[in-house]
């Protein structure tokens, strides 16, 4: 360890989530609650807890431009949906990982809640959710077109209910590499980013500026990268 690295790692700690000292927050039916809100890594990864009530169907198909997901499931049962694909339940101690832009959602229609920890890498995502708190908290009616704009805003993509429809009923065409053509489902992306810069193009800086523009080539950039 040189001069240089102690100075740096005198700064860092280790972060210990404690449940008890996190209250849950609520988003319409669901509560959520950050363990990990990407402070302490530079937005490299953020980690949520979430908890999904029983006969609840979760949020539409989407996909990530920018960030890998894992989810592991803590109590129940959770149900992981890809369009076009057989569904997924994931039982308490079990983990699915979802990557770059495959469509997918998750739904708990089992009796019993259930509750589970989402990681993102990057981990930007996170302030989706914080975003539609203050939008509620300004008096926002939350519509699926301000949703869908909130998520645009960090890279994500509702998927249209045509791409929806044309996968559940003809399925992939190539089963075994995803999607074969990227324009088809992600064209539309158009977001004001609310991520820091560095982060989207790979860099790690001790303050990053935030975007004020749009993010369409620091996006693609970083999904070839991840390609």
């Amino acid at each position: 360890m040189d001069a240089q690295h102690e100075a740096y790692a005198s700064t860092l700690k280790i972060n210990h989530f404690k449940p008890e000292n996190v209250p849950w927050r609520r988003l319409g039916q669901y509560l959520w609650r950050p363990i990990e809100d990407g402070s302490n890594t530079q937005y490299r990864l953020s980690v949520i807890e979430s908890l999904l009530p029983p006969q609840s169907d979760g949020p539409v198909f989407h996909f990530h431009e920018m960030h890998d997901e894992g989810f592991y499931v803590t109590k129940g049962k959770v149900r992981f949906h890809v369009p076009g694909r057989p569904s997924v339940d994931v039982l308490a101690g079990e983990m699915v990982t979802v990557p770059v832009r495959l469509p997918h959602k998750f739904s708990n229609p089992f009796d019993e809640e259930a509750v589970f920890i989402n990681t993102a890498t990057p981990g930007f995502f996170i302030r989706y959710f914080e975003h539609l708190e203050n939008m509620i908290g300004d008096g926002a009616v939350l519509t699926p077109e301000i949703n869908a704009q909130s998520l645009r805003r960090f890279a994500t993509i509702p998927l249209s209910p045509e791409d929806t429809a044309r996968l559940e009923t003809n399925g992939w065409a190539s089963d075994s590499n995803g999607i074969k053509d990227k324009k088809q489902l992600s064209s539309t992306l158009e977001v004001e980013a609310d991520a820091p810069v560095g982060l989207l193009n790979g860099v790690n800086g001790s303050s990053p500026k935030r975007a004020k523009h749009s993010v369409v080539h620091e996006v693609a950039a970083a999904v070839e990268v991840i390609e």
